[in-house]
This record gives structure tokens, C-alpha cells and sequence, in this order.
């Protein structure tokens, strides 16, 4: 795996982290053994993953048993994500559409009627259902119901992604745009904030213009950055799914010049970002729940860089000095 030199993304939101971090990782630790998610050489690989560091920085001001689940949940989404990309060491998941689909249905199944995993139940479809549970005794039917949504376009991200593979096509700069959030499970990190961090804001809130344009915002900073900060390991697996990728094959740029466009759609971004949050209306009694779940979004793009910069070994990348006006 070679090292993709990266300009430095903007990012002016401050690093936070849990407290409560190497808790939260010993549990999911051995929560990843109960399961059998990861085993031998894969279970090291995924301790140098260090994915409780993410979690930490994702979600600073949560009590540790929130902490604990959303470690869990972020942990079986990776396992999960992993399957689907790598064409190079073909999964068993995506030997054929048939067995995809199959999945799919399965992981639906345990969401629509989840039932407590028995002892000695191991693999994805086990933890799915424990950490499923785990959410709906803290949670309300309202959320459960959107992020039951959520994780649907998730999979049927996974199968739109699966289908341009197996023909052979890249999507449009402009409709991967669109489908970016879904894939990876970005659009997760932030539907979990309200559960996670104890926020109860009312729909209208939720759903007022600038709220929505931020949390929209958010996921896409994390797909931006992960699309550069991974860029090496994908292109390792095959993985043609990445918007540097997608730039330079419909642009028809050198790799260089994807990566300063794509890092530019970034920066531009987060100053959106920027922007938005400072000119927020007042939501009258709900003014501190709002400014806690933007400073949570915040958190979420600030983790993202931190952790895949300084905490994991699962990305190769340098930052250099590429200009960014390099077009």
C-alpha cells in the first residue's frame, strides 16, 4: 500500500475526546470476541484499527454505557462495510447478487423483530440483533422508525454500488454526490446523535432548513475526507467507489489533480458548514439542545480527521503541501 500525499483539510472546529474511551473500547473488545466478528489475524488488524478512539472523538459529552453501544454499533458497521468494498478478496457477501440480497433480508428480518442472541450465537446477524435491542430500550418508536429508514438506504446503497461493480460503471460525479452519505454509513454516525448523546429535539426542529443542510453537510465532510484519507487502501482493493476516483475518471485528471478537487469540494464545504451553524435562528427553549447537537456534528468531523490522521493504522497517507489551486 503506497502513501497518498494529501493537501491539509480545513477544519476549524476543536478536538474533543470522551473521557470514558479505554472503558468503552476494553467492553467492545470483548464484545467483538463474544460475536466472533474478528478472529486471529483479522482480530489484530482490527485492534490497530483503534475504532474506540473514533467512537471517543464522535461522541465526547455521552455517558459511558451510550459510549459502549455506539463503540459496538460503529464496530459491526465497519465489519460490514469491509465485506461489501474489497473486490480484490472477494467476501462470501458478495460472491453473487443473490447472496447480497440474501443478507439484506436477513439483517432486515432482525430489525423488524429482533430476538436476543442465545449464548454461543456468533457472527454479524447476532450482534445486529444485540446491539438492536440495546437501541430500542433506550430509544423512542419515532427514532427507531427513521433509523430503521436509515438503514435501508445503507443497504440499498450497498446494492446500487454492487450492481455499477458488476456492469462495470462508475456513477456521475453529480449522482454519487447524492448516494455518497449512504455508503459507509455516514448518514448512521449522525442519526445516532440524539440517542447517543441524550438530545430530544421535536421534528419540526429536526427538520428546519438549516438543520437538515447541516447534518447533510456533515455527512458529506466525513465521505470527502474518507474518500481521501482511504484513498490508498481502496485503490489496494479494487474499490472504484471513492469521489477522487470518480473526479478523475469523468474529469479526466491526473491523480493528483482529483485529489486537490476533491479536497477543495471539502474545505468549501466545511466553510458551508461554518457558516450555517453561526447563523442559526433561535429555537427559542430548544437553543442549548440545537447548539449541543450542531456542536455534536462538529465532533463528528473533527473525530473523523483526528482519528484517521493520528489514531489509526488503518488508512496510509501523508499531508503534504499540494497546492489546492492546482485545477
Amino acid at each position: 500500500m503506497n502513501a497518498i500525499i494529501l493537501p491539509i483539510l480545513y477544519c476549524p472546529i476543536e478536538p474533543a475526546i470522551n473521557p470514558n474511551y479505554q472503558h468503552a473500547i476494553d467492553h467492545t473488545n470483548a464484545w467483538v470476541k463474544r460475536f466472533a466478528l474478528h478472529t486471529d489475524s483479522s482480530y489484530e488488524k482490527y485492534l490497530d484499527d483503534n475504532f474506540g478512539m473514533m467512537t471517543a472523538r464522535f461522541y465526547p459529552e455521552c455517558g459511558l454505557d451510550q459510549l459502549k453501544l455506539a463503540n459496538d454499533a460503529n464496530v459491526l458497521l465497519f465489519v460490514m462495510d469491509d465485506a461489501m468494498d474489497n473486490q480484490i478478496e472477494r467476501d462470501e457477501l458478495i460472491q453473487s447478487r443473490l447472496n447480497f440480497e440474501s443478507f439484506v433480508a436477513a439483517c432486515k428480518q432482525i430489525l423488524s423483530d429482533p430476538q436476543p442472541p442465545k449464548a454461543g450465537d456468533t457472527g454479524v446477524m447476532a450482534a445486529l440483533a444485540d446491539v438492536w435491542i440495546r437501541f430500542k430500550a433506550i430509544s423512542t418508536p419515532e427514532w427507531q422508525r427513521h433509523f430503521v429508514e436509515s438503514l435501508h438506504k445503507m443497504f440499498a446503497a450497498g446494492l446500487w454500488e454492487y450492481g455499477n461493480v458488476q456492469t462495470g460503471q462508475l456513477p456521475s460525479v453529480a449522482e454519487f454526490y447524492k448516494r455518497r452519505q449512504y455508503l459507509g454509513a455516514a448518514h448512521v454516525s449522525t442519526d445516532m446523535i440524539e440517542v447517543i448523546e441524550e438530545i430530544s429535539l421535536p421534528a419540526d426542529i429536526l427538520q428546519h432548513p438549516a438543520v437538515t443542510e447541516l447534518v447533510v453537510l456533515a455527512r458529506n465532510l466525513v465521505c470527502w475526507a474518507n474518500d481521501l484519507f482511504s484513498l490508498s487502501k481502496e485503490l489496494d482493493h479494487g474499490d472504484q467507489h471513492n469521489m477522487v476516483l470518480i473526479m478523475k475518471a469523468e474529469r479526466k485528471l491526473s491523480l493528483e489533480k482529483a485529489i486537490v478537487q476533491a479536497a477543495a469540494l471539502h474545505d468549501q464545504e466545511m466553510r458551508q458548514f461554518e457558516k450555517v451553524s453561526a447563523q442559526l435562528p433561535s429555537f427559542g427553549a430548544y437553543d442549548a439542545a440545537v447548539k449541543k447537537y450542531v456542536r455534536i456534528l462538529g465532533a463528528i468531523l473533527r473525530g473523523n480527521m483526528d482519528w484517521s490522521y493520528r489514531e489509526t493504522a488503518r488508512y496510509n497517507f501523508e499531508y503534504g503541501h499540494v497546492a489546492l489551486d492546482l485545477v
